[in-house]
């Protein structure tokens, strides 16, 4: 695998990751309470799990950014999405779609959960795979364009998923109209 690829994936997630971690921690009681309204947890479980929630990304988005300690920061990646996506699906499918993902932390005017939500961690979990495998890459020496490559690869893998956010929350309130 080609090692540009590899540095894109764990970049970006490590974006995302860390941007979405300073997030919760500037409103954790807010983020509490999305943990809380996710009803998948008993209340004496709230506060610590939101705690190592945030913190496990923040230690994924510093793993992901250090070559040796990139795949263990994707698994992690890995587990909190699936954890999120989980948490997600479980309430769709209970019907209970007016409440805040909790992605980027807590929102007053939430778009509320949809599928669209869990169509986009599946790709983000496919972002990760590169990273993941960060030990089977392809030693090959690092030109000048590979750094232009890898800053206007990162930039448009953030600018999609930021985008994309947008649209999803957009569309989820559109419908509520």
């Amino acid at each position: 695998m080609d090692p540009i690829l590899i540095h894109v994936s764990a970049a970006s997630l490590a974006g995302i990751f860390l941007l979405g971690s300073l997030e919760k921690l500037r409103n954790f009681i807010g983020f509490q309470g999305v943990v809380s309204d996710y009803a998948l947890l008993p209340m004496g479980l709230i506060v610590p799990f939101a705690a190592v929630f945030v913190t496990a990304e923040i230690a994924a988005g510093i793993l992901l950014l250090i070559p040796a300690t990139r795949p263990m920061g994707a698994v992690v990646a890995e587990l909190l999405l699936l954890t999120g996506t989980l948490g997600m699906a479980i309430n769709l499918l209970r019907g209970r779609r007016d409440i805040d993902c909790g992605c980027g932390g807590y929102t007053d005017k939430p778009g509320g959960l949809t599928w669209w939500l869990v169509a986009r961690n599946g790709l983000l979990l496919g972002l990760a795979l590169p990273a993941l495998l960060a030990n089977q890459a392809v030693a090959r020496m690092l030109a000048w364009t590979d750094g232009l490559t890898f800053v206007g690869a990162t930039l448009a893998v953030l600018g999609l998923y930021f985008s994309l956010n947008q649209l999803i929350d957009s569309h989820t309130k559109l419908q509520k109209l």
